[in-house]
């Protein structure tokens, strides 16, 4: 019998040690000076990394100094917070396994504690490699320029960051936001991938407010099917969904409990996300109808306004993918709650300065021999499978698995973390085993009363 991961030592939680970059950082090509803007309250960390306790667990930590700006090498820079998480048996394999957060805005060592549990397979015989995006997290400066914060330039980091510590190559985790990131890392980087893996992702080439309206629609439907196959759901909540469209119509003209009609319809929206919330707004929306406002209140904020950071606002403002230039109508009860979503991220990018984005970087690879794993919400309103309708096209060696009933939030443990470990050893995706998730999936009954 082979030798068997031990857990990684696991500590009481304590405060941060701070230590202070004290040189050049030169091991990727990159010689910049110290630029003290970038340091903060928080705790940094010399380079290379070096022991240190994330979340109880035990890892190393380190801050790569990187020129905020690549065409001005002794200009401003930025330290990127890095947490390696060791393998377990050594030596590791060349290969590290790379997660990429979600957002934009995410930062990836955010949640160590969930990562390694989410990874632990993979971590078996790789190492877990975490770095905050520039302008998230750790990895800020106090006045950044806001043209510099982009996913291109971000993902040239991450490279960055790859040859600094010597992996041969990555294999890339990318969820929501994050796939989108992790497709601009194949496309810059091509060869530093071993495997791509999508966690409820969007093709780089379909811009992502063009099908926001019809994407939402469509989860409501299947909301709507789940709900009149249910005796207790069809009997309880009769016409729901038509009630829905009316009270988006009627709030939107005269406001009702504080709300219009979008804001009701954003409240949905990220219900929708959520499978577990999902299934509670049949409740909502037929209680809201009768003057009962609890269930409404109780199921949480919307996400119509658009409060960006300075990443976000470099992200959302310039790149393709987001598709702020979509126009309806598109014939969904999310139409006006689409529109205003659309406004008010334009109203966030007035004020932002532009920067030139290379078309070609958003296209998918006419043809890349890379193993996709492609994680798929079967009830996601927001990156449903159609938004990656062409990926077999562009990937020969790809599987997309569709999680019946779910959202967009699902997590990446479990059966899905087996699947991910597979792909990774076995370098593809023929012969996969994608079956053994299909009885894993719980799906909460519908509420047919309100429980404050």
């Amino acid at each position: 019998m082979g030798a068997q991961p031990a857990s990684h030592r696991v500590h009481a939680p304590r405060r941060w040690t701070v230590w202070s970059l004290v040189g050049l950082v030169a091991a990727a090509g990159v010689g910049v000076a110290v630029d003290r803007a970038f340091f903060s309250d928080e705790a940094r960390y010399s380079w290379p990394p070096e022991p240190c306790v994330v979340d109880g667990v035990d890892a190393r930590c380190g801050t790569f100094v990187v020129p905020e700006n690549r065409t001005k090498p002794n200009g401003h820079t930025i330290g990127l917070h890095v947490v390696v998480l060791p393998s377990f048996l050594k030596p590791a394999r060349s290969n590290a396994v790379t997660y990429i957060e979600g957002g934009p805005g995410g930062a990836a060592t955010d949640d160590v504690a969930t990562r390694i549990e989410q990874l632990t397979l993979l971590n078996t015989n790789r190492d877990i490699l975490l770095v905050d995006q520039r302008g998230t997290g750790r990895s800020k400066r106090r006045d950044g320029d806001v043209t510099q914060y982009g996913t291109r330039i971000a993902m040239d980091d991450l490279d960055a960051v790859r040859e600094a510590l010597g992996y041969r190559q990555l294999d890339v985790i990318g969820s929501s936001y994050g796939a989108t990131a992790a497709q601009v890392y194949l496309k810059l980087h091509p060869r530093s991938v071993h495997t791509l893996v999508l966690a409820g992702g969007t093709a780089i080439d379909v811009p992502f407010f063009d099908r926001y309206a019809v994407n939402a629609q469509r989860a409501l439907d299947q909301l709507a099917n789940r709900c009149t196959s249910d005796p207790g759901c069809r009997e309880a909540f009769p016409g729901w969904e038509r009630q829905f469209g009316e009270l988006v119509q009627a709030w939107n003209a005269h406001p009702e409990h504080g709300l219009t009609g979008d804001e009701l319809a954003a409240v949905v929206h990220v219900m929708l996300l959520d499978g577990t919330k999902a299934v509670s707004i049949p409740l909502v929306v037929t209680s809201a109808a009768n003057g009962d406002f609890g269930p409404l209140d109780d199921a949480g904020p919307g996400d119509l306004d658009a409060e960006l950071t300075l990443m976000s606002k470099s992200i959302w403002c310039n790149e393709p993918w987001t598709g702020l230039d979509a126009q309806g109508p598109w014939g969904t009860a999310f139409d006006s709650y689409t529109a205003a979503r659309i406004a008010a991220f334009r109203g966030s990018c007035k004020s932002v300065p532009r920067r030139a984005e290379p078309d070609s970087l958003w296209r998918l690879p006419v043809s890349s021999r890379v193993p996709l794993l492609a994680l798929v919400g079967g009830a996601d309103p927001q990156d449903p499978l159609p938004n990656l309708a062409d990926l077999k096209q562009h990937f020969p060696d790809s599987r997309a698995v569709i999680f019946e009933r779910v959202g967009h939030s699902f997590g990446i443990g479990g059966c899905a973390a087996e699947m991910m470990a597979e792909l990774v050893e076995r370098g593809t995706t023929k012969g996969l085993d994608t079956t053994r998730c299909d009885s894993a999936v719980i799906v909460p009954q519908f509420p047919l009363t309100h429980v404050p």
